[in-house]
């Protein structure tokens, strides 16, 4: 690896997946006397020796998670060189943020599963008070997949890619006093960008027509 060392690759990943991707994104070959690349036995054979063996890796119980869970439990973190990596489920997105500002020196991690926007707005500071926090991106873990759920209270209307029978509702439900809310992930995430382009693109204010709510992952994961 040319602009930063594996060390602190590792220390200051913001979103990781299997080690072997990271690995191989930091190998060199070793070379015979002659010059050529000398055989090997096994795809781990041609890697330069990590400089650490452990790392503590975060993830939130989704299904985008599971190339960590898979590599710790194939042996796959073991197989190139680090088989003291532990996975650690996090409560929320605003846990794994703060773990990974802690780094596992402070007790936290040194890096996760984590949101797309996440890494960004944690480097410039936006939601770590004002501190920034050098973050690194392995690896795209997943880009689609995710839907939008109406509550049964509006299941009549019909709901789909347009929000708009919403309008009405919504505004009949706040003309009686009740609060309007709609629940995302996390604030500045994916999820929470989807939300607010879905109702605003019909017309819905998500500023102030609803309430928006941050509610973690359901915690369904076994582990």
């Amino acid at each position: 690896m040319s602009m930063i060392s594996r060390r602190k690759f590792i220390a200051t990943a913001g979103a990781t997946t299997a080690a072997a991707l990271l690995l191989h994104g930091c190998n060199s070959q070793e070379s015979t006397p002659g010059g050529s690349p000398s055989p090997a036995g096994s795809p781990a054979a041609n890697l330069e020796k990590p400089e650490v063996t452990t790392a503590k890796l975060g993830f939130i119980a989704l299904t985008d998670s599971a190339p960590l869970i898979i590599a710790k439990e194939k042996g796959i973190f073991a197989k190139y060189g680090m088989p003291d990596v532990e996975v650690s489920k996090q409560a929320s997105w605003g846990a794994t943020r703060d773990n990974i500002v802690l780094g596992s020196a402070g007790n936290g991690i040194d890096g996760a599963h984590i949101l797309t926007p996440m890494p960004y707005l944690i480097s410039t500071g936006k939601v770590t008070n004002g501190k920034p926090v050098p973050m690194y991106i392995l690896a795209r873990l997943n880009t689609n997949g995710q839907g939008i759920q109406v509550a049964n209270a509006y299941k009549d209307l019909k709901v789909g890619i347009d929000s708009s029978p919403l309008k009405d509702a919504f505004a009949k439900a706040k003309a009686s006093g009740k609060e309007v809310k709609v629940a995302v992930t996390f604030p500045g995430g994916t999820h929470d960008l989807w939300m607010r382009y879905w109702l605003a693109a019909s017309g819905i204010n998500p500023e102030t027509d609803v309430a928006t709510i941050v509610v973690p992952p359901r915690k369904w994961w076994p582990i």
